[in-house]
């Protein structure tokens, strides 16, 4: 498996003939389409990052493994963007979105049993975010020993 950047096409090949046909007499251009997927992207390599994974360089892809939780939510999020679409907005395509954003979520957490998330080719450096809280130190340092000391009188 590989890294690669989804298109709109790729959005559009989830639909039928004929719902690619309304959604083009409603919508003709795919700008929102385009816009609507690029933040799905940038969504699901935040959920990537936040979990501790490696993301690529390029900014733009994100692992074959997941492409399908993409295409679920940026499906849904477009046609949520159609109020009179209420035929096209079925079940099966919101549980697929609902289910894409749990997995995601899944992959964000730093749990040990996490899903693991492929390598990408070419790893950006960035560090992740880790839950480690940093403390800070101030004034002298105390030793415990001394503590056995304090019920004697």
């Amino acid at each position: 498996m590989a890294w690669n950047a989804l298109s709109t096409q790729d959005v559009l090949n989830e639909f039928t003939a004929a719902e690619q046909a309304v959604l083009q007499n409603i919508q003709p251009g795919n700008n929102e389409l385009a816009a609507i997927l690029n933040k799905s992207v940038l969504r699901v390599r935040s959920m990537i990052k936040a979990g501790g994974n490696m993301l690529d360089q390029s900014g733009i892809t994100i692992p074959d493994q997941l492409a399908e939780e993409t295409i679920a939510i940026a499906r849904w999020s477009w046609l949520s963007s159609f109020p009179s679409l209420q035929q096209l907005k079925t079940p099966e395509r919101e549980k697929a979105s609902a289910e894409a954003l749990i997995y995601l979520r899944e992959i964000a957490t730093n749990k040990p049993d996490r899903p693991r998330v492929e390598l990408p080719a070419r790893a950006d450096s960035t560090p992740a975010p880790t839950n480690a809280v940093a403390a800070v130190r101030r004034g002298r340092r105390l030793h415990t020993h001394s503590f056995d000391r304090l019920a004697e009188t």
